[in-house]
């Protein structure tokens, strides 16, 4: 029960003891065997996914340079902005069959408070309009690459759609909260829950004239349950769209 539980979405098997009474150590021995085929079987999807990503990448430099060579063609400008819009796709699922495959990142103790500081005011010396709100008073045992990327993702997805990012912070029993909200639309409350699985999008709800390749959130979720976590998502009363991780506050 115990290897299941610790049985992660990147998937990286915890072998159980094959010792004990037969039984036991049949179901042990079917348990880890388990494990194993699931893990191949995620990680040959994505490697797949992986391979064609960066295999595209080729063929669409190669077009844009010949579209830039081109530049008395009809509708060169919308080609380009087509190209970009692919470009910006396949950097992305990049991205998330590297996410999905895990990391090597290990766990430290880490000053929550001074990382968001850190955070903030590097958007703020940019211009963006990010707040900070609340501390933690306390280090925590976390992966800090990874838990910058989250917070990037969710800031970067306030900004683009909610016009402002307001993070908020508190250490309450045992756990690290952090909410980032926005100032945006919001999302329907049927498709919240949906909005964190890869390539969603929901463009009529935010921002018709901003794109998006549907992975960054998806991508911030896979990222908090890796970190023992969970990322969810709600419409403020007030208006706008608050993402809420979760964290445990040791490791």
């Amino acid at each position: 029960a115990t290897a299941a539980d610790q049985l992660g979405p990147d998937l990286q098997p915890v072998v159980v003891a094959e010792a004990g009474p037969a039984e036991v150590v049949r179901a042990a021995r079917a348990f880890n065997a388990m494990q194993q085929r699931i893990a191949g079987y995620l990680n040959e999807r994505m490697q797949i996914l992986a391979a064609i990503s960066h295999d595209l990448q080729t063929p669409i430099t190669r077009m844009r340079l010949r579209v830039d060579l081109m530049d008395d063609m009809p509708d060169a400008d919308k080609f380009r902005q087509d190209l970009e819009a692919m470009r910006s796709l396949v950097h992305e699922g990049v991205n998330y069959a590297k996410t999905l495959q895990g990391s090597d990142e290990k766990v430290r103790r880490l000053d929550l408070d001074a990382l968001l500081r850190s955070i903030v005011n590097d958007y703020a010396d940019t211009g963006s309009p990010v707040t900070l709100d609340g501390a933690a008073g306390q280090p925590i045992g976390t992966r800090p690459h990874a838990l910058r990327r989250i917070l990037g993702n969710l800031i970067d997805n306030a900004l683009k759609y909610g016009q402002r990012a307001d993070v908020h912070l508190r250490l309450q029993a045992g756990h690290c909260y952090i909410d980032v909200c926005d100032a945006g639309p919001g999302i329907p409350e049927e498709q919240l829950a949906a909005v964190l699985q890869p390539f969603y999008r929901v463009e009529a709800s935010r921002n018709r004239d901003t794109g998006g390749s549907g992975l960054g959130l998806a991508i911030a979720h896979q990222l908090a349950l890796s970190l023992g976590g969970t990322l969810r998502l709600h419409n403020r009363p007030e208006g706008g769209l608050r993402a809420s991780l979760q964290l445990p506050a040791s490791s």
